[in-house]
C-alpha cells in the first residue's frame, strides 16, 4: 500500500513539473511588440500573448499623441488550423483619452497554435489613424 502511494505520488509530481515546464517556455517566448515607426496620431501600441496550460491571455496598450481625443483597440484571438489562422474570439474596447489598454483571457486547447491579431485606433477631430499587429504565441 505504502509503495502505490508513493509510486502515485511521484507520478502527480512528475505531470507538475512537466506541465510547469511548459507554462515556463510558453511565458519565455513571448515578448511585447512595440512600433518603432513614425506615426502621425500613435505615439506607441503593443501586444502579447501568453498562452498557458488551460488558457490563452491577450494584451493590449496604446499611447496617442497629445491631440488624440479617443483611442479604440480592438483585439482578436486566432487560432491555426489548416493552415490558416481563423478568429475564436473578439474583444474590443474604445477610450475616450488618448491612451488605452486591455487584458483578456480564454480557455483554449494547450496543444493548438493561437497568436493575437490586435487593431489599434487614435482619433483626433476627424482624423484617425490605424495600425494592426500581430503577435505568435
Amino acid at each position: 500500500m505504502k509503495s502505490k502511494m508513493k509510486r502515485l505520488s511521484s507520478i502527480v509530481l512528475i505531470i507538475a513539473v512537466i506541465c510547469s515546464s511548459f507554462a515556463l517556455i510558453s511565458y519565455a517566448n513571448n515578448e511585447f511588440k512595440e512600433s518603432g515607426e513614425k506615426l502621425t496620431y500613435i505615439d506607441s501600441y503593443k501586444g502579447d500573448i501568453d498562452h498557458g496550460i488551460l488558457t490563452t491571455t491577450v494584451t493590449a496598450k496604446i499611447v496617442g499623441k497629445s491631440t488624440v481625443t479617443s483611442v479604440k483597440i480592438k483585439m482578436e484571438l486566432q487560432k491555426l488550423s489548416s493552415g490558416s489562422y481563423s478568429t475564436v474570439e473578439t474583444w474590443e474596447q474604445t477610450f475616450n483619452t488618448n491612451f488605452g489598454s486591455m487584458e483578456e483571457s480564454k480557455i483554449t486547447n494547450p496543444f493548438a497554435t493561437y497568436r493575437l491579431k490586435a487593431t489599434f485606433t487614435a482619433y483626433s477631430d476627424s482624423n484617425s489613424e490605424t495600425k494592426t499587429l500581430y503577435v505568435n504565441s
